[in-house]
């Protein structure tokens, strides 16, 4: 008596099974070239009675196509861009068939670096990235992605020859101030994430990531047209720590003349303030107030709701795919710096000194 076959049926079996050849069960299954009608129904049939599974990866390495792309992105999915962004993405390339393979780098270019070569090997149709760093960036070169198309989202990189979507992000970062400044206040402290520092620090770090550095361009040049003195200014640029991120926060409070006024670069630095706030019993539009980047459901929950610049994160994420898939279907679209317009969100976390004078640590009758 002749033994069972072991494991996974194979296309073989189908083959056999069903009565036709192996190239007959081949064009059934993957739907190409020239075959009757019920013939492939009656192999898929067969297929599906015995278990079998198409080897998806075989099948792209004939067609030349995975219907995958590649994701490199931070880790901290808490944060309310990353994780709003990706679920965009996935979303998006679900809509048009493509399923999406994730990875993280920690902020880490090694670990980026690992990443889209680990994606390379895996065959992915196209990959979309935010950068580490925006100094290092030789494995994006043309010859290292071996014809693999790239996106970038959040971040530019200058001298690299790819698509970009960002945010008007200096925009932004002005308007928050011009509200604050109507509203009053005229000493401000802005705390700002800045990957690769140690610590905390007030001196600005010789390279910021391009985001970053839009943020911290839009605050301070709005703080210069607005007639803020550099005295009346407290820079903090810090790694996205909690211990870190809230002592600096309280050391801004503990000076002589605390800012009356937080800018924060990201949700981070401004749950940081939240924490800090909280444990000294502030209470945000009064005692203290707050402007932070990127909307979430649980500022707006708070109250009271915390004023933001608000990105449109799902379209970011949206866009890129969209791109991306265009080079993917065909190749040499021309490359492509998108920036999307911000908007500013004004709720009840910034204090009207206009209207109540009395709120301002300074005020005299």
């Amino acid at each position: 008596m002749s033994q069972p076959k072991q494991g996974r049926p194979t296309i073989v079996d189908v083959a056999e099974k069903a009565g036709v050849s192996r190239a007959t069960a081949s064009r059934a299954l993957s739907s190409y070239g020239r075959i009757n009608a019920e013939t492939a129904r009656h192999v898929r049939e067969v297929a599906e009675s015995i278990g079998y599974v198409s080897n998806e990866l075989a099948r792209a390495m004939r067609v030349g196509k995975t219907k995958t792309i590649g994701l490199v992105i931070i880790a901290d999915f808490t944060n309310a861009f990353f994780d709003r962004v990706t679920k965009a993405i996935v979303d998006a390339a679900r809509g048009r068939g493509y399923q999406v393979l994730i990875t993280n780098t920690d902020e880490d270019i090694a670990a980026e670096r690992r990443a889209v070569e680990t994606l390379i090997e895996k065959r992915v149709d196209g990959m979309i990235v935010v950068p580490s760093t925006a100094v290092v960036h030789d494995h994006l070169e043309a010859k290292r992605l071996g014809g693999t198309p790239v996106v970038l989202i959040d971040r530019r990189l200058e001298g690299v020859r790819m698509t970009s979507v960002t945010t008007d992000d200096f925009i932004g970062t002005e308007e928050a101030v011009r509200h604050a400044v109507s509203l009053g206040h005229k000493r401000f402290g802005f705390l700002i994430a800045s990957a690769g520092v140690k610590g905390a620090s007030s001196d600005r770090p010789a390279v910021l990531i391009s985001s970053i550095e839009e943020r911290v361009n839009g605050f301070l040049n709005a703080a210069v047209e607005a007639g803020i003195k550099p005295k009346a200014q407290t820079w903090v640029y810090c790694e996205d720590s909690p211990s870190v991120s809230e002592a600096a926060v309280a050391k801004m409070l503990d000076a002589p003349k605390a800012p009356t006024i937080i800018m924060t670069s990201n949700n981070d630095m401004a749950l940081a303030v939240l924490k800090v706030a909280g444990n000294r019993q502030l209470v945000l539009g009064r005692d203290l107030s707050l402007i932070t980047v990127d909307d979430s459901q649980w500022l707006a929950a708070m109250s009271p709701g915390i004023t933001v610049v608000g990105r449109p994160v799902e379209q970011v994420g949206q866009i890129a795919v969209e791109k991306l898939l265009a080079e993917i279907e065909d190749p040499g679209q021309p490359a492509e710096k998108i920036v999307l317009p911000t908007e500013l969100i004004a709720r009840g976390s910034v204090a009207n000194l206009v209207l109540r004078p009395e709120l301002d640590p300074e005020y005299k009758e």
